[in-house]
């Protein structure tokens, strides 16, 4: 994959979300991260842009080793093909944010070592053991969230900031 140089490839998965206007992908997105468009053979699973595909298109992108990364969830298919990726990260201003499930994470992680990945939990929660990897070779930065704590999602923003190498504002 051709991913330039200037552009941070971000991950996050984990347990705890928001869907207000401060939740970290969109604060991300606002400073010029992409998120690349996933494909399914089913339904979406997350609020990525989706392209719908034939089983038979994901088998034979497999085949060809066009697939970045996938999960099977309930009987189809769904993940992220490396062109689409790539495009992503060619466009974006600052980089690439890919969301989504630890097994996906993963699979990005291992292909493209300078991933950084951000897994959400909450205090008590145990991290996924696909993550495993990510975390021996420093990739995985795993922020704690207290949902009831005001401002948490500021917080949690301002680490990943912090952690991708972006001065505060």
């Amino acid at each position: 994959m051709n991913i330039p140089h200037d552009k941070k490839i971000a991950c996050i998965t984990g347990t705890v979300w928001t869907h207000g206007r401060n939740a970290p992908r969109r604060m991300l997105v606002r400073e010029g991260f992409v998120r690349p468009i996933w494909f399914t053979t089913g339904r979406k699973i997350n609020d990525a842009d989706f392209e719908v595909i034939s089983t038979g298109s994901y088998h034979q992108a497999r085949a060809q080793s066009e697939v970045l990364a996938y999960t099977d969830y309930g009987g189809f298919f769904s993940g992220i093909m490396k062109q689409d990726f790539e495009d992503a990260a060619i466009g974006a201003r600052r980089g690439v944010l890919a969301v989504g499930f630890p097994e996906v994470v993963a699979q990005i992680a291992r292909e493209l070592p300078q991933t950084v990945v951000f897994a959400l939990k909450d205090e008590s929660m145990e991290l996924s053991d696909h993550l495993s990897d990510a975390a021996s070779t420093g990739q995985l930065h795993r922020i704690d969230v207290d949902m009831l704590e005001v401002g948490a999602w500021d917080n949690v923003h301002e680490q990943m900031r912090q952690i991708l190498g972006f001065s505060s504002t």
